[in-house]
């Protein structure tokens, strides 16, 4: 059988994941990764997590090994509705709430309600690897919109909406991480918040806000959601994989009812309905107030690290390296000079250094980004991470003097 005649077209347009080899670093010790988005396990309260799935077990053990409801367990949407309200000041009901298979679902159930082959959505440049991907094999027309440190460029968003208004089109989505960006760390600021908000309703455009990282504040003022400032036109994406475990597999979507029906209606062609027991273990942990701790008390341990990080390259990285100085989040964004490709570096990296992180073009919808590179610092150990980001900038300093010998030569 000569399978490579039969796969799908989609997958072209899909390519190789960079998720799928990131994942695969962090299984090799002698490999210090900053390369996979993990969170530390030490932010995992293991025994009040197992006293929660005994407790489950014990008194609604046969409800929790059976099918659940497509939109989630009732009790569980009830208090996500209710959290909503209080962290991102939204007044959402059950009824506008789904529980996804993760965050990533929750993108791919919006995908295939509302994208058609050919249609355009609005990403950041750069973005999540992983939403790239998904919308991609949807088949979806990727428009970019460049970033810089306070964010999203509003001004160059309706520079694109503009063009793409004259051209006779119509995105179908923006997607978005405005909080804690991955892969920049960067975060949009308020009135730029306000005015993508504006821009987006203005044009027609529903807007996916993905706030992942968003909880995970390690200095300064909460900043309002985008889905608080347009309820109606915003689909919130969130997940439980950074305060509580991506274990658990388990996210949600906000948006109204009328949405919501239509999410379940593709729900019923992937898995059905989001893990039954995982669902009441999440529920009966946040119940007792256990989510709120366990996040209060894995911020000290990742803005110790972010600071690591952060002090470390500046004490090792070269002169002509700049970064991204995240207040909150897993991640650094790293610029290199012109001319030093980030994505032959890791080969070398990883051979000679025992280091690795994430190189640049796989966050781009067209592949540049060639120079840049990600690193995460939240699943390095504390003690490991100095050491790691010394070995990095021995690899940097050595591919800077490459760039120099070949232009001399040219």
């Amino acid at each position: 059988m000569d399978w490579t005649t039969l796969y799908a077209d989609r997958m072209a347009r899909i390519g190789d994941s960079a998720i799928i080899a990131l994942l695969k670093l962090a299984e090799r010790p002698d490999v210090i990764s900053f390369a996979g988005g993990l969170p530390d396990p030490k932010s995992f309260p293991i025994l009040r997590m197992k006293e929660v799935v005994d407790w489950v077990l014990d008194h609604e053990g046969a409800a929790a090994l059976q099918y659940g409801p497509t939109a989630g367990y009732s009790k569980l949407r009830e208090w996500i509705a209710d959290r909503m309200g209080r962290l991102e000041q939204t007044p959402v009901t059950a009824d506008g709430v789904i529980v996804t298979s993760s965050g990533v679902e929750a993108l791919d159930l919006i995908a295939k309600v509302l994208l058609n082959p050919g249609d355009t959505v609005i990403v950041e440049a750069p973005t999540y690897l992983a939403a790239l991907h998904v919308f991609r094999s949807y088949q979806a027309e990727l428009v970019d919109v460049p970033i810089d440190a306070d964010g999203m460029i509003i001004d160059a968003l309706e520079e694109r909406l503009a063009d793409l208004t004259r051209r006779g089109i119509r995105p179908k989505l923006l997607y978005t991480i405005p909080t804690f960006q991955n892969p920049a760390g960067v975060t949009l600021a308020a009135d730029r918040r306000r005015r993508l908000v504006e821009v987006a309703d203005r044009a027609g455009v529903p807007v996916i806000e993905d706030p992942a990282y968003g909880e995970l504040r390690y200095e300064g003022d909460r900043l309002p959601s985008l889905v608080s400032l347009n309820p109606e036109g915003v689909l919130f994406a969130n997940t439980f994989s950074k305060i509580f475990g991506p274990g658990v597999r388990l996210g949600w979507i906000t948006a109204p009812p009328g949405v919501i029906a239509q999410l379940c209606q593709a729900k019923q062609g992937t898995d059905q309905c989001s893990s039954t027991l995982g669902q009441r273990v999440v529920y009966e942990y946040g119940r007792r107030g256990l989510i709120e701790r366990q996040v209060a008390a894995s911020l000290p341990l990742y803005r110790e690290k972010r600071d690591l990080t952060l002090a470390a390259m500046a004490r090792y990285f070269p002169s002509g390296v700049t970064w991204t100085r995240p207040a909150g989040g897993f991640y650094s964004w790293v610029t290199l000079p012109d001319g030093v490709e980030t994505g032959p570096m890791l080969e070398w990296a990883i051979a000679h250094e025992h280091v690795a992180y994430v190189s640049g073009p796989p966050f781009y919808a067209d592949g540049r980004g060639a120079n840049q590179l990600r690193l995460c610092f939240s699943f390095v150990a504390p003690d490991k991470i100095e050491e790691g980001i010394r070995r990095l900038g021995r690899v940097i300093e050595q591919h800077i003097e490459l760039r120099h010998h070949r232009r001399r030569r040219e």
